[in-house]
């Protein structure tokens, strides 16, 4: 019986509980966090998606696979006519005829394995990438509401390690038609030759599905118990690399360190406790058929004396066995990929059943290029309190807007508001004369340009991090990069636009990825004249004298683009046209 040697495999994790304190819920948040979709889709149907989708490739390395096992399993049946007509026989002429068939049978086994290991080598690949690129797209429609509860080390192991389970399982379908096709061979093999080892091969039955019925279960309910421990020291290794200086700065990295060696020591101590029952089931399911061997070399032998069988047979019923513990092996090896791999459909499924907070109408209205965005009594609330509004404010086009007041007063949650990043828990966002909920999110987002507090860098170069995606020119880009007063920095760096920066942009200080999100803003609003720029305090982390210029930038823009700033800096608040403070939750907007 070929395979994949038998190898332990660790389940799949499972997703960590919600850092509550990492993730601030966003407004709306009391109908987002949990919005799912109904529950629908079982964990096996994911899975026999995965499979139907495949079939043609399956079936291609099943139909390899069952002639290979075919021809192994003749093989010893072509010895055994060797053994008793040409050697014991003395016949020279049919050994050779034998050992001919028997050359030829693993020329055709060659062939066959070669199209099992090929064709089912493709169906992994090909599933595994389907996974992912429907996994990425759906997430990538997600807001933070939906995912508020996952840490992105948990995501990153749901979008690798899971899938990566699902991929083994896809590849060890075929493996299961050439169990069969070994019991449909070996045991009439067996019969044929004597009906005593027969009996022995029989018995030994009940017992495999003995042992195979025990340990599954356990075997899960460990495997859910190491998947939390492995989710959570991957957010814990997460929390140590992005956090970095600002946690260094406050004396805090022995505090990360220990958690993250209290959740490595839970996972090695659940990981031996997982290895304990997979040790014993891998080692029991082929004992028992090694014993049946035994048996029936002992009753084999005493048949081979009575002239009952053969001495070709007796090799011949060993040789069977013998194929038929590696059948046993590996038949253990599947029901653990099996395992795991529903574990891990489950995990997916919870991601897949995840629905925006925030999505397109059933029938979206084009959103219009320039015109009045106005919140009429909005108000959001975050763990049942209040945290914006009521607020009624109306941005006339061309107008600039600068939006102040006290931290915790709504100002960010304002302007996620207007974009429609999230919606009101009431009141109404209009743009242009229609409720933005009626609008196609495309069209918003190309009207109304958010750049946040916390601005994100790709992996990837500078110019990666401008275009994001779209064709954009060298000169745009210059462009917009001197128009933010960051051309200079980018020039600066090793290889100017292609230099790399490394996840979340630790290279650059905070005022340059603030810049280069304006940048970045500059360039989607120069693609239609007016819309709305709404900007989250992106001049906070720079010098007097850069802000000035990139104010005096935002004087030039296109007549009908208006502004919505929010700050804390006088000298923002002196170029704006109308200054908003907003007092707090349930206070007067003042402006």
């Amino acid at each position: 019986m070929a395979g994949p040697p038998h190898r332990p495999r660790p389940p799949v994790p499972r997703r960590l509980r919600p850092r509550r304190h990492a993730r601030r819920r966003p407004a709306g948040g009391d109908r987002g966090r949990h919005r799912r979709a109904p529950r629908g889709t079982p964990v096996t149907d994911l899975l026999r998606s995965c499979a139907r989708a495949r079939w043609r490739t399956l079936a291609f390395a099943t139909a390899g696979g069952v002639v290979r096992q075919a021809t192994l399993l003749a093989i010893p049946w072509c010895v055994q006519r060797a053994l008793d007509d040409g050697v014991v026989a003395g016949n020279p002429g049919a050994t050779a005829r034998w050992a001919l068939a028997a050359a030829v049978l693993a020329a055709v086994q060659f062939v066959a394995l070669a199209t099992w290991q090929w064709q089912a080598r493709m169906a992994e690949a090909r599933t595994g990438a389907d996974l992912r690129n429907r996994l990425t797209a759906h997430l990538a429609g997600l807001d933070r509401a939906a995912l508020a509860g996952y840490g992105h080390g948990d995501l990153a192991m749901r979008a690798s390690r899971d899938i990566d389970q699902i991929r083994m399982w896809v590849y060890g379908l075929p493996v299961w038609a050439i169990i069969a096709t070994t019991f449909a061979i070996v045991l009439p093999g067996v019969a044929a030759l004597d009906l005593v080892l027969l009996g022995v091969t029989v018995l030994m039955v009940p017992l495999l599905a003995a042992v195979n019925l025990v340990f599954p279960a356990p075997y899960e309910r460990a495997g859910k118990r190491l998947s939390d421990a492995h989710a959570a020291r991957a957010d814990a290794v997460e929390d140590l690399l992005s956090s970095g200086a600002a946690v260094r700065g406050i004396g805090g990295v022995p505090a990360l360190l220990e958690r993250h060696d209290a959740r490595s020591a839970e996972v090695e101590r659940l990981t031996g406790d997982v290895a304990r029952i997979q040790s014993a089931w891998a080692a029991l399911g082929p004992a028992v058929p090694r014993l049946a061997i035994a048996a029936g070399v002992a009753l084999g032998g005493f048949a081979a004396l009575d002239g009952r069988i053969t001495v070709g047979g007796l090799v011949a019923f060993a040789v069977w066995m013998g194929t038929f513990t590696i059948a046993v092996t590996v038949l253990v090896d599947r029901l653990v990929d099996r395992g795991n791999a529903a574990v891990a459909a489950r995990r997916l499924d919870e991601l897949f059943a995840l629905r925006p907070s925030v999505s397109d109408p059933a029938d979206p209205a084009p959103a219009g290029r320039r015109g009045t965005l106005t919140a009429s009594g909005v108000t959001a609330r975050y763990g049942g309190r209040v945290v914006l509004g009521p607020v009624d404010l109306k941005i006339r086009s061309g107008e600039f807007v600068a939006v102040t007041g006290p931290t915790g007063s709504g100002k960010s949650t304002l302007l996620r508001l207007l974009a429609r990043l999230d919606d009101p828990d009431t009141g109404t966002v209009v743009w242009d004369g229609t409720d933005v909920r009626r609008l196609g999110l495309d069209g918003l987002r190309a009207a109304l340009v958010t750049v946040p507090q916390r601005p994100v860098v790709l992996s990837g170069t500078v110019a990666d991090n401008l275009r994001v995606g779209r064709d954009v020119d060298q000169a745009a880009l210059e462009r917009a990069c001197r128009d933010a007063c960051v051309h200079d920095d980018v020039m600066a760096l090793p290889d100017g636009y292609a230099t790399e920066l490394g996840e979340g942009g630790s290279s650059l200080s905070g005022g340059q990825v603030q810049r280069l999100a304006l940048a970045r803003a500059f360039l989607r609003a120069g693609e239609r004249a007016g819309g709305v720029l709404l900007l989250d305090d992106v001049t906070s982390a720079l010098d007097t004298d850069t802000e000035r210029r990139i104010l005096e930038r935002l004087a030039r823009r296109d007549p009908g683009t208006s502004v919505v700033f929010v700050t804390h800096r006088t000298a923002v608040m002196s170029a704006a046209d109308r200054v908003v403070e907003l007092s707090g939750p349930g206070g007067e907007r003042r402006g």
